[in-house]
């Protein structure tokens, strides 16, 4: 299947998250958007069951179990905001390789 043809979503996971100044590690729950692929169920250790949600992130293209209360399907607007802002940051970037470093001016 193609990203094309797969929904956008907000989802949100706990990880893990050492701080700099401690060696203590706390957890931390981080958004991230990505692709749906599907619903499925798992067995807990009493035998109820629990949905879950295939995601592949956007970024890193790995896939994740997320739970169902964690995902949230993305607006029309929502999307169209994203690429505006995909958009935007790749032309200031563009802008930024054509300029190139300042000069600093020679005192003649």
């Amino acid at each position: 299947m193609n990203r094309t043809d797969l929904r956008l979503v907000q989802y949100s996971v706990t990880r893990k998250v050492k701080s700099k100044k401690s060696k203590k590690s706390t957890s931390k729950k981080v958004k991230s958007i990505g692709y749906f692929h599907i619903w499925g169920t798992n067995a807990d250790k009493k035998g109820n069951e629990k949905f879950y949600a295939l995601i592949e992130d956007a970024n890193t293209g790995t896939l994740v179990e997320v739970a169902h209360k964690d995902v949230r399907f993305l607006t029309e607007d929502e999307i169209e905001m994203l690429y505006n802002q995909a958009e935007e940051t790749l032309l200031a970037e563009e802008e930024a390789v054509v300029e190139g470093p300042a000069e600093e001016p020679t005192a003649e």
